[in-house]
């Protein structure tokens, strides 16, 4: 028989017991990390605090966060709507992947910005499958939140017209003022002229009034026009530039830039050949808002020779925003490539406007997580509506859903921003996928001329043998010596020499001489696979004297890699980069050497188009196979 406990033993238990708490004598830690749910905040990919919007515009909103908790959230997890301001957005989304404990995801939400200005703040969580919502923080039951700015409506008008007020400019060429109206006598030291709508090298009409400004008929001929222009804070230059219809040899570069003090300095420059596109601008003006500058400048510069160079800018022009209400149709000239007035009836037609997010060639680490924005335009006769869809169509899925409803309502004429959350491959190289537009009856749709082409998103795998362009200054490297022989039988190949200078080379048969005078040339040589998206193969020769720095010419838009090289006792510096030019790649290496006062320059160039530019992709190109000739032409090339 056990006996009953003394009274000082009660009164001692209860002393220890009057410390514990309540929930017993284990204590819980404050980590969300011991909690089954718990989540953390990673970062916003989209939409940073204060972003402001327009009212009634709408927007996709995405959050990254990282699971903290023990348990894996699968996909019958949502993403809901708790307190705030829920700016039209879903009651709630479902995860779109499982996340297991110490991984990270990105959810979305599209949202629609309130009708009244303010500022605006939306919280959201997670519920799991009991219904049992969690969020971030130590007890891991706080929200995270979306917050806006919602503005005035306003209205976007042109603040100055470069066509109209083409003679308040001062234009010139590299030796002196050219008049305007221009002086058919002198029209050799390049001319502007306004032309209401010509014909682009599209074979579209612009749709717009243009200035045509013809270079200086010479090796890199220069046109440029100041205007006594400022722009103010928020203001954007907008162009679209091309080529006149039929003007073949037109290659040249479009440059905008300030002059202060009588400097010139670059805002903007791009460059633009003859391959039946054309190229939208747009420039925040902002930061030169703020200098003191005495203009802008309007400059065209040949690259290479002038000779049939007709470069357009279609209305070029400062746009501004001011309160008021938005049109419901902008008057401002589309920035894409026209749409052919006969292909504008059909009901589902979209017109590509820019990337908004993650433009061609961007580079991510293996396995991460970006949200891909087009911006689309509604060039058809019939409404989008909500059940209208962005679907894959080719290429790689990149993780993406196989489809999206649109965010809102788009009717013709209006523009549209989609967005679809991609995934970067494992495995380091180029990727390319391809979408559709689809309408309530499941039929397909896209842009071009039949609105059958697709769009698509084009990135790089960090650790491609592609590597991305560089704009910085090559430092070559040390000599490379590169073999004299490459085992390839040149014996019954043609001999291309040039007598002034001294020189010679070989090239296979199949090839084309397109011309060949003292100072330059041009070779298009045979493909080796027909069929894929490489559009042409050539070699461009130039001779430049008393160059300061002697490199081909094409690396005036930079290059990759840079360095110098040995070929039969003569040493040259070799170059590489790879450029895009509206839905065209360029990609070359070129040669230079100098020989007396002379700057010999062999530029290979590999011209492929994106495969969306075709209505069925076709292969790409093997760039190994197709730029071996390149190395059997250089080790034929002998001094005279």
């Amino acid at each position: 028989m056990k006996s009953k406990p003394s009274i000082g033993l009660i009164i001692l238990a209860a002393l220890i017991l009057s410390f514990v708490p309540a929930g017993g004598i284990t204590t819980q830690s404050a980590s969300a990390q011991t909690f089954c749910d718990a989540a953390q905040f990673v970062a916003d990919v989209t939409v940073p605090d204060g972003t402001a919007f327009t009212t009634g515009s709408t927007f996709l909103k995405t959050w990254r966060l990282k699971n903290v908790g023990s348990c894996t959230w699968t996909t019958s997890y949502n993403l809901v709507f708790v307190s705030g301001e829920q700016m039209g957005g879903p009651a709630s989304v479902a995860l779109p992947q499982s996340v297991a404990p110490g991984q990270t995801v990105d959810v979305s939400v599209t949202l629609t910005a309130p009708g009244t200005p303010g500022t605006y703040t939306g919280f959201w969580q997670f519920k799991n499958t009991s219904g049992t919502l969690f969020g971030i923080g130590s007890t891991a039951s706080k929200p995270w939140w979306v917050k806006i700015q919602a503005n005035a409506p306003q209205q976007l008008i042109t603040a100055f017209d470069f066509t109209q007020n083409i003679c308040s400019a001062q234009w010139s060429y590299n030796g002196g003022p050219i008049p305007c109206p221009t002086n058919p006598n002198k029209i050799q030291f390049g001319y502007v002229q306004n032309l209401n709508n010509p014909v682009l090298e599209s074979g579209v009409a612009a749709g717009a009034p243009s200035l045509l400004t013809v270079p200086q008929n010479k090796w890199y001929g220069q046109i440029r026009g100041i205007y006594q222009v400022r722009p103010l804070a928020r203001d954007h230059f907008q162009a679209t530039i091309g080529c006149q219809y039929q003007a073949y040899q037109c290659y040249v570069t479009f440059e905008l830039d300030y002059i202060a003090g009588g400097n010139l300095v670059t805002i903007w420059k791009a460059r633009e050949r003859y391959d039946g596109l054309v190229a939208p601008v747009d420039v925040d003006l902002t930061q030169v808002s703020y200098k003191r500058i005495d203009g802008l400048v309007l400059i065209v510069t040949a690259f290479g020779s002038a000779t049939d160079a007709m470069p357009i800018w279609v209305a070029p022009r400062i746009v501004r925003y001011v309160s008021g209400t938005i049109p419901t149709s902008t008057p401002v000239v589309s920035t894409s490539t026209p749409v052919p007035p006969t292909s504008t009836s059909g009901c589902d037609r979209a017109q590509f406007v820019s990337d908004v997010t993650i433009p061609d060639g961007t580079v991510f680490p293996p396995n991460t997580t970006f949200t891909k924005t087009w911006r689309l335009k509604n060039v058809g006769t019939c409404t989008w509506t909500t059940s209208y869809q962005l679907v894959f169509q080719s290429g790689n899925q990149m993780g993406a859903p196989d489809s999206v409803f649109l965010p809102q309502t788009v009717v013709p004429g209006q523009i549209v921003d989609l967005s679809v959350i991609l995934t970067s491959p494992s495995v380091a190289g180029s990727y390319r996928g391809y979408w559709l537009l689809k309408n309530p009856t499941g039929t397909l749709f896209g842009i071009g001329t039949n609105a059958d082409k697709p769009f698509w998103v084009d990135i790089m795998v960090s650790g491609s043998a592609t590597p991305v362009p560089s704009t910085s200054t090559p430092v070559p490297s040390t000599v490379t010596p590169v073999p004299t022989t490459t085992g390839t039988d040149t014996s019954n190949w043609n001999i291309y020499q040039n007598v002034k200078y001294g020189f010679l080379f070989k090239f296979p048969p199949g090839s084309s001489v397109t011309s060949q005078s003292d100072n330059s040339g041009r070779i298009y040589l045979p493909l080796v696979v027909q069929g894929t998206n490489l559009k042409e193969k050539y070699v461009d020769i130039s001779v430049v004297e008393g160059a300061a720095t002697c490199k081909s010419p094409y690396g005036s838009g930079g290059v990759m890699s840079s360095q110098n090289v040995t070929i039969n006792g003569i040493a040259f510096l070799k170059e590489s980069a790879t450029e895009g030019a509206v839905g065209n790649i360029y990609d070359w290496v070129g040669y230079s050497t100098v020989k007396g006062n002379a700057c010999i320059s062999l530029t290979f160039v590999l011209h492929s188009l994106n495969p969306g530019n075709y209505s069925t992709p076709p292969p790409v190109f093997d760039m190994a196979t197709e730029s071996a000739v390149f190395s059997t032409i250089m080790s034929t090339y002998t001094n005279q």
